[in-house]
């Protein structure tokens, strides 16, 4: 399978949830361990109309997602989150995408931590994220391949 290839299937499987296709996150890159992941500025995702500022749970979401992604690259399995922090660092200015990108910390037998990091267009860090996964059914995959990510 090339890079297109995963990157492709990553993109469809991660829209599967409505919620994800709200979004309108798409896979940017892909390798094992890794995934990066952007979101397009939408209105709707306004918290703080003052700054304008991106509401922070559609932070926390991307965070989670985009880790959920690159430990799917991995595995090849879904893997539910069991635990997930976010510092905020900066407002993400309302108007510009975000893009997350998330690293595979290490991986055991059980559960796995991803580091993410989320920026503005202007490569400017809004949020960094932790999250832990379960991974301990990685040995028995669900049966079939369309299974959503996140």
């Amino acid at each position: 399978m090339t890079d297109a290839d995963v990157i492709a299937t990553l993109d469809d499987l991660i829209r599967i949830p409505p919620f994800h296709a709200y979004l309108g996150v798409e896979v940017v890159r892909a390798a094992p361990g890794l995934a990066v992941l952007r979101i397009p500025p939408k209105e709707e995702f306004v918290g703080n109309p003052l700054v304008p500022a991106v509401h922070g749970g559609i932070i926390a979401a991307l965070v989670d997602l985009a880790g959920g992604a690159a430990l799917f690259i991995e595995t090849q399995i879904p893997t539910p989150t069991i635990d997930m922090r976010v510092d905020y660092l900066r407002p993400a200015i309302a108007g510009r995408p975000l893009i997350a990108e998330a690293r595979v910390a290490s991986s055991g037998k059980h559960v796995a931590f991803v580091d993410v990091d989320v920026k503005d267009d202007q490569d400017r860090l809004v949020a960094r994220g932790r999250c832990v996964y379960s991974v301990k059914d990685r040995a028995s995959p669900p049966p079939g391949r369309a299974y959503p990510i996140g």
